[in-house]
């Protein structure tokens, strides 16, 4: 693979990109908003900068997943089926991946995005009551449907999770964003599997830019559990308006 510039320089650049990537995406999700597009200048090819991005990105939210748990955050009781619901959708979305579907997706997922910082900045916390039953089934299907969404398209992914599970179930933004995370370990795990068999994956550069992602989720879930939601609502709606600016202007 030929790089614009010196291979060394490169992997430097992305090591550091992914360090603070990694750190804003344990908070609030969005690391790809870094991590895609710098791949993409430095000359490598869209369908390997997927392939890596993916790779590297199982471990920053493998990290941060392992923070929450630790720090008792992870408690949802069906995290274990939204784990396999995310996966299964992540697999198909991406075998499934294709040009139309980008962009239409392009044009709706900006509105969406936006809506999503507008709810997290007028939501002052989860409502009491519990959903229903039959609004959980749904519910399972979303989570499904996001994870198919992370494996063929991917910006917004975590903001998506955070919003169902505030607005659905009923948790809190902290409890929210523990097994938001699980979920995006699982789609990203999904993905990658798929596109390391179709032999995209830049081994030495999805593993050099590894060792940053845990060093950046380590950092991030550790400042998020500390701060609370006075740090997670605040990155998740920056998060979310830059996502959509992005989209938009790409």
């Amino acid at each position: 693979m030929e790089y614009l510039y010196e291979q060394n320089t490169i992997y430097l650049i992305l090591f550091v990109v992914a360090f603070f990537a990694s750190l804003i995406d344990s908070i609030a999700g969005g690391g790809g908003l870094l991590t895609t597009p710098s791949m993409l200048l430095v000359g490598i090819q869209p369908l390997n900068v997927l392939a890596t991005n993916k790779f590297q990105s199982c471990f920053g939210t493998f990290t941060s997943t392992y923070n929450y748990f630790k720090n008792g955050l992870l408690v949802d009781e069906k995290k274990k089926l939204y784990f396999v619901l995310s996966f299964l959708g992540s697999g198909l979305g991406t075998l499934l991946v294709s040009r139309i579907s980008n962009e239409t997706l392009e044009k709706i997922i900006p509105i969406l995005l936006i809506g999503a910082a507008l709810f997290f900045i007028t939501n002052k916390g989860p409502k009491s009551a519990k959903a229903s039953s039959k609004l959980l089934i749904v519910f399972n299907l979303i989570v499904f449907g996001i994870g198919f969404y992370d494996g063929f398209f991917g910006p917004g992914t975590g903001s998506f999770f955070v919003l169902s599970f505030v607005i659905i179930k009923g948790v809190n933004i902290m409890q929210a964003t523990a097994v938001t995370k699980l979920l995006n370990f699982a789609s990203n795990f999904a993905a990658f599997i798929v596109f390391a068999i179709q032999g995209y994956v830049i081994w030495t550069l999805g593993l050099t830019m590894a060792v940053a992602q845990i060093a950046g989720a380590y950092t991030g879930s550790k400042l998020a559990i500390k701060n609370g939601e006075k740090l997670v609502r605040p990155v998740l709606v920056v998060v979310s308006i830059l996502l959509s600016i992005r989209i938009l202007f790409s």
